[in-house]
Parts: C-alpha cells; sequence; structure tokens
C-alpha cells in the first residue's frame, strides 16, 4: 500500500459464504465500490490487472489454438468414443475458454518492483470489468485525485483500503466487508 493516507483498513476477499461460489469476490468488491462510489464521483479510476494472471494471451495469438490451455476430457460411459468426438469436446471447450481470456494490451506495462500491471481507466464500477474472465479483482485501484487506494495482491485472501478516515470509518461500518483496521505494516493474509 502507498503511504501518507490518513487511515488503513483490511477486508476478507473471500468471505466464507462466497469462497467457493462462482461469484467469487465479486460481493466484496461491489460492497468495496458501494462505499467509495460518493468520494469517487464520476471521476475516472485507474486499475491495475498482475500481467501474470492466465487469462492474457498475445496479440495475434488465437485464444482457441491448442495449447492455450490444458484441455482434458473425462467420459463416464464404459465405451471409448471415436476421435472425431474426442476432437469435437476438445474444440468445444477450447471455445468455452477462449471466451474467458483477454488480449494483451498494445502498451507496456506498469513496472513495480517485482511485478508489471496492465492499467486501464474508466468508471468506478469498470473494477469489475474482468470478473467473467478473472475471479481475482485488480491487483491496484485508485482514483483520479488518489483520495483512497485499494489493494489486493496476488495470491491474497484480503484486501487493503487506504483513504481518509471518513473513507475507512465508511468500510468499517459496512457489515458486507467485516473489515478492521490496519497499518501499512500489516502483512495480509495469504493463499495457503
Amino acid at each position: 500500500m502507498p503511504l501518507g493516507y490518513e487511515a488503513y483498513a483490511v477486508a476478507p476477499l473471500w468471505p466464507d459464504e462466497h469462497a467457493h461460489s462462482d461469484c467469487g469476490c465479486l460481493p466484496v468488491m461491489e460492497a468495496v465500490l458501494d462505499v467509495l462510489a460518493p468520494v469517487t464521483g464520476d471521476q475516472p479510476v485507474h486499475c491495475g490487472m498482475w500481467d501474470g494472471w492466465g487469462c492474457w494471451y498475445s496479440r495475434g495469438e488465437d485464444p482457441r489454438a491448442p495449447g492455450m490451455a490444458a484441455i482434458n476430457v473425462v467420459w463416464a460411459e464404459t465405451a471409448e468414443p471415436s476421435q472425431e468426438e474426442i476432437d469435437r469436446v476438445r474444440a468445444d471447450a477450447r471455445e468455452r475458454l477462449a471466451a474467458d481470456y483477454v488480449q494483451r494490451p498494445d502498451a507496456a506495462p506498469l513496472a513495480l518492483p517485482e511485478r508489471y500491471y496492465y492499467l486501464w481507466t474508466g468508471p468506478l464500477r469498470s473494477v469489475t470489468a474482468f470478473h467473467r474472465e478473472q475471479h481475482d479483482p485488480p491487483s491496484l485501484i485508485w482514483p483520479e485525485d488518489r483520495s483512497w487506494f485499494v489493494g489486493a495482491p496476488i495470491y491474497t485472501n484480503e484486501i487493503a483500503i487506504a483513504g481518509t478516515a471518513e473513507v475507512v470509518d465508511a468500510c468499517l461500518a459496512d457489515l458486507r466487508l467485516n473489515a478492521r483496521r490496519a497499518t501499512p505494516d500489516d502483512t495480509l493474509d495469504t493463499e495457503d
């Protein structure tokens, strides 16, 4: 988290009731956005998505091409399927997976120590733009005026929120977040 903010909070990114659901961390991120909306207004918000997620494919690549993802197909029937059937099922699986891939931007990523991030700018709700493809939120989120900052490092179970005392108090008051006060020195809970 950047230093210099008045207050900090940490919230679980994967509440127990959503940990194994298809919606992943989306309910938590939507709650954070609800809290931040009044102080953000209609100013642009910047987001940074780690370049190491498996959802990226390079310009000129076909996300449906063999080798983009490992596809294993298992049949419940005891009869051996024909090669034509195996190829058809694999092609269908590649087509479904390709819908979740995102083309790498034709721009250099933001380079921070030990990590690179592709950036985009949009309205506050664009923070959830990649949710369909990635169950993880952007790692970096901040508004144009830098009045707050949200950090969701890769492989973490928590997000950190920095801002004014009012922003952090609003996060603490929102029961959907189950947030706690923090300092920049706190260590986030990481995945096991």
